[in-house]
């Protein structure tokens, strides 16, 4: 199962830091059903049973999560 999963993984640390970097708020409630459809017309990479691009799927919501740890520029 790890082995499946492993570039998922990657793609979520990858995006935990570029998400880190935005300075922007990025709006959750947007970005994650339109990352829903997205991942679903990508389709899935073989071997997966399930009909959603994992790398893409996790890749956002690595990016998503490291948008909400970035403090707003002023704040304590």
């Amino acid at each position: 199962m790890i082995e499946y999963l492993f570039l998922p993984f990657i793609g979520m640390i990858l995006g935990f830091i570029l998400g880190r970097r935005i300075s922007i708020r990025l709006n959750l409630w947007f970005y994650l059903p339109v990352g829903v459809i997205v991942g679903y017309l990508l389709g899935p990479l073989p071997y997966y049973n399930f009909p959603l691009s994992y790398s893409f799927f996790f890749t956002l919501i690595g990016l998503l999560l490291g948008n909400l740890t970035v403090r707003e520029k002023g704040s304590p």
